[in-house]
């Protein structure tokens, strides 16, 4: 067994993750990563080869899990509204306990490096985006699975990106931040439409 020491690796991301969920990617240097660490900055390229190698490293560790979790939930033998309810609930709690997957999936989202994205969404988020899309081609036909599935990543994400700002917006209530509430909400909205007559 590898002991989780200042030198490891699993030590490094573990203390990289928060400074990359907090700042994303072009919010950190590679001094920063070391400072937060507490090695030098050629202690971290000892193990990773530059700042973009350390950053995959930590979107995939702590996606990983998530995605098993995800994919299992809906490759699941249920009927299509079922799975699609049961992900929207693990998604919004998921996204609710885990403030770095949170935060690391809007980074990821507001990236504009194409060589960064296509790395990611080959290595991390392809597999659970085409459940997703395999799921949406479960319902009507008028609805584009890559489409669909878009705006149901969209739907769910925009409840946390938005929080500040909702929290000011009349009307509000207390509940509407809790995860149960938002995953009610969104599972009923996205039901309606697919499966209105």
């Amino acid at each position: 067994m590898v002991k989780n020491t200042r030198n490891s690796r699993p030590f490094i991301l573990d203390r990289v993750t928060p400074l990359f969920a907090r700042l994303g990617y072009n919010g950190v240097s590679m001094r920063d990563l070391a400072t937060a660490v507490g090695v030098t900055p050629a202690a971290l390229y000892y193990h990773f080869k530059n700042k973009d190698e350390l950053y995959a490293e930590v979107v995939n560790r702590v996606f990983k899990k998530k995605i098993t979790d995800a994919t299992a939930i809906m490759t699941e033998d249920e009927e299509p509204v079922k799975r699609l309810e049961t992900f929207i609930v693990w998604f919004v709690r998921a996204l609710n306990k885990d403030k770095d997957f949170q935060k690391l999936l809007q980074w990821v989202m507001l990236d504009n490096d194409p060589k960064r994205i296509q790395a990611l969404t080959t290595n991390t988020f392809q597999e659970l985006f085409c459940a997703i899309q395999n799921l949406g081609e479960s319902f009507k036909k008028q609805y584009d699975p890559h489409l669909l599935a878009t705006s149901i990543i969209g739907l769910v994400l925009y409840h946390f990106e938005s929080l500040a700002v909702r929290k000011k917006m009349p009307g509000r209530r207390a509940q509407h931040d809790k995860a149960e509430t938002i995953a009610r909400h969104i599972t009923a909205l996205l039901e309606n439409g697919l499966l209105a007559h």
